[in-house]
């Protein structure tokens, strides 16, 4: 049995395999450094945002909290699930940079 791959085709899937890596590696590095050094707070699921990729559906949160300034936030979260994780009006603790708010996990209460 012959296995004849196109080179063009190795290197698109190694390309995606790179970046799935990456992104996996950043996530990590990112949630590690929020739960060590990040400030926590109550925040609520708002609003979910629906993206259709291909044939998938994706639900991002949308989370709404105060930081310990008092500053109100209102942000999309960057990891998105189907079906969704979070339900609007469910309860979360948010682990957020201090200096970006931009920079933020999402916790579970359990």
């Amino acid at each position: 049995m012959e296995i004849n791959v196109d080179f063009t085709t190795v290197v698109f899937v190694l390309f995606i395999s790179t970046v799935i890596v990456y992104v996996l590696v950043s996530r990590t590095q990112q949630k590690r450094r929020l739960e060590k050094n990040g400030l926590r707070t109550e925040g609520i699921i708002v609003d979910l945002d629906f993206d259709h990729w291909s044939r998938i559906s994706v639900y991002y949160p949308v989370v709404r909290y105060q930081t310990l300034d008092k500053e109100n936030v209102r942000r999309k979260y960057s990891v998105g699930n189907y079906p969704a994780s979070y339900e609007i009006g469910e309860k979360v603790i948010v682990i957020y940079n201090k200096d970006d708010t931009d920079d933020f996990i999402l916790k579970k209460i359990h």
